[in-house]
């Protein structure tokens, strides 16, 4: 007969956190967040925040890769799109904030104006830097902007005759600092860089270096440039894929399987780690025993969970699926078990299952290096689902499981398009307004947990954190009760 467990399975919304002691410098604006995304190198890349945006269609687009690496995460652009359409999204967040860029529109002195301005309302960028061919590569000939040429009168000029020669620029310079301090010097917001024979080999806005400043835990390169993810199925057509995205330099592969532990994922690992030099997560997997086998393939990092997103109908329409809480309880174990055999330690993503801080705290604490979320973040402007009005009047953001029938993502599950089922919900979620508003505040709260756990990183939370099961009656006693919260329209009497 099968093979029954006895233990049932734990969501996250089991456990409670005990408090650790507080030591003097122990307040939860000491904490650290960064931590180990996936293998990379003799390395990890890691992150100054936990946090993965889901490679979900209603998630994660330019806009919400942009704007999670530039608060100390990673997105994960969907792999329901065309490799073209994908790899160029990959091309714009790692230009949105390069430092050094290497990549600028650039004119020659043959263009014309009315080239000039076309580019101008396709693209919004105002700068160009005008080389001998044209290409970025070329020698610096000068720079032309929107206020050095008159747009209603000339449009037949060439760039020739508009463009200023007189261009202040930097010769071979590799450090940020010494090219803030040379525009500066000049007064300029915008500094071409060229090299001893004279080619432009980078440029540096002031504007990138403002935006850095704002955001001093941005996850970026060793280019300076934003970190972006992109999702692959284990489908043999998607080998191409995998090329465009490395060629535009996508920082980790993910993997999108809804179950990892299969002969076809294996494959695709092994031939991606066989033919690039690119870290790749595998998943998704909800025992040690799966986890072992995506370690045994080549993974560098390893992404949990099954059935457990907040529209994910998997469990009810399949019956598989485990709880968070029990497959982080199976797994680290069998990660740390690896790391003292081997030396090579395995980062774990959870996905799935968590709603809220209090969620991303006990999978922290349970082990789980990153989170993964997709309900989460389609909240937020940012998000790549529509904002909308529901009947009720509300502004809400529209949201759909990728198992569900307005993403038929039948790839990632494994299933043939005419016999497709769903295994996820369409709905819409509240707008909480923008990501930049708000992740701040949710990141001060696991700050918090974690100094009061006793722990300043979440590798000491790994380590030190001790956490205990709620009975349902406990967990009654956490949430609101004996009182109705207070309307602030209400009047005392």
């Amino acid at each position: 007969m099968a093979k029954v467990l006895d233990a049932p399975s734990h969501s996250l919304r089991e456990f409670r956190i005990l408090p650790g002691y507080t030591p003097p410098d122990g307040n939860a604006l000491n904490v650290n967040l960064t931590t180990r995304l996936c293998r990379h190198g003799d390395g990890f890349l890691e992150l100054h925040c936990p946090f993965l945006s889901a490679a979900m269609q209603a998630v994660t687009g330019v806009d919400m890769a942009i704007a999670i690496a530039q608060l100390g995460g990673i997105g994960i652009l969907p792999v329901s799109q065309t490799i073209e359409d994908q790899a160029d999204k990959i091309g714009r967040v790692k230009r949105f904030k390069a430092g050094f860029q290497t990549s600028l529109t650039t004119l020659s002195p043959r263009h014309t104006i009315a080239n000039a301005i076309q580019i101008i309302e396709e693209t919004g960028y105002s700068t160009f830097p005008v080389t001998d061919s044209g290409d970025f590569h070329g020698k610096l000939l000068g720079v032309i902007t929107d206020k050095d040429f008159d747009v209603r009168r000339d449009h037949a000029c060439t760039v020739e005759e508009r463009m200023r020669t007189d261009v202040n620029h930097g010769v071979n310079i590799q450090d940020l600092k010494e090219a803030n301090q040379l525009m500066i010097k000049f007064g300029r917001g915008f500094l071409p860089i060229v090299n001893d024979g004279g080619q432009l080999i980078s440029a540096v806005f002031k504007k990138d270096l403002d935006k850095h400043l704002q955001h001093p835990n941005e996850s970026i390169d060793v280019k300076k440039r934003l970190l972006v993810g992109a999702a692959v199925s284990t489908h043999p057509e998607d080998r191409e894929r995998v090329q465009c995205l490395v060629e535009q330099e996508a920082d980790v592969i993910v993997i999108d399987a809804s179950d990892g532990h299969t002969h076809y994922q294996r494959q695709m690992i092994e031939w991606i780690k066989g033919n690039y030099d690119v870290p790749v997560m595998g998943g998704n997997v909800v025992t040690a025993q799966a986890f072992e086998f995506l370690v045994d393939a080549g993974v560098d990092a390893v992404k949990v969970g099954m059935g457990i997103g907040s529209g994910c109908t998997t469990q009810e329409v399949k019956a598989t699926g485990r709880g968070q809480g029990s497959t982080l309880l199976d797994i680290p174990p069998s990660r740390d078990r690896h790391a003292d055999k081997t030396g090579a330690y395995i980062p774990i993503a959870a996905d799935g299952g968590i709603s809220g801080p209090a969620d991303m705290s006990v999978a922290l604490a349970l082990g789980a290096d990153t989170l993964m979320m997709g309900n989460f973040f389609a909240r937020y402007t940012e998000s790549a689902g529509n904002l909308m009005r529901n009947a009720a009047g509300e502004i809400v953001k529209e949201y759909w499981m990728e198992g569900s029938a307005k993403a038929r993502n039948h790839r990632r599950y494994s299933q043939l398009k005419n016999l497709f089922f769903e295994e996820g919900i369409t709905g819409f979620v509240p707008h909480l307004g923008s990501i930049f508003e708000k992740l701040p505040v949710v990141l001060q709260i696991l700050r918090s947990t974690i100094a009061t756990a006793g722990c300043r990183s979440i590798d000491e939370l790994h380590t030190q954190a001790v956490l205990e099961k709620q009975s349902p009656t406990a967990l009654r006693d956490s949430d609101i009760h004996d009182m109705v919260p207070a309307n602030i329209d209400q009047q005392i009497l």
